[in-house]
């Protein structure tokens, strides 16, 4: 990927990350509701919070869902086409385009040597990270606010939908 579109993709999510959490956490939309509903898929135990264990597990399982070839890499092209559950609302809202490019900001952030394959070990190592930067609390556990106002494919996906009013 060229040095320039790097730098945009990176100043994008920045952009899309830095919106205030407390504007996700009111919105009350579909997206809401869809982060919720993967909120309760990891909560295996319902116990109203995922724990990093929980977490990981999910995210190896999404991770071999994604890799379509099984060659423990994956492409742009198989992180895009991954279901999220979000795309028909991009559709009906004519966001498409930005639902897509925030999936391309957030494959470019999680592509962490920059060589246009997502590894295992890139993946997991994102994950923690965004699990880390979704836990306010520093308890090293996810409420479903944390979970839906903080990580990261979540907030990107649903800012694309629907962007915050310009101030």
């Amino acid at each position: 990927m060229p040095i320039q579109m790097r730098f945009l993709l990176t100043g994008a999510v920045i952009a899309a990350l830095t919106v205030s959490t407390h504007a996700h956490a009111q919105e009350e939309g579909e997206g809401r509701r869809l982060a919720q509903l993967a909120f309760s898929q990891l909560d295996t135990a319902d116990r109203g919070f995922i724990d990093q264990g929980e977490f990981a597990n999910f995210g190896s399982d999404v991770f071999l869902s994604m890799d379509s070839n099984q060659n423990d890499r994956l492409s742009l092209s198989e992180f895009l086409s991954w279901d999220y559950g979000m795309l028909p609302l991009a559709q009906e809202a004519g966001r498409e385009a930005a639902y897509e490019t925030a999936l391309r900001v957030v494959f470019a952030f999680w592509d962490r040597n920059g060589n246009g394959e997502i590894s295992k070990t890139e993946h997991r190592q994102s994950l923690n990270f965004d699990f880390q930067r979704a836990d306010t609390t520093n308890d090293a556990l996810l409420t479903e606010d944390e979970f839906t106002s903080g990580f990261s494919v979540m907030v990107a996906l649903r800012a694309a939908i629907n962007p915050a009013p310009a101030e």
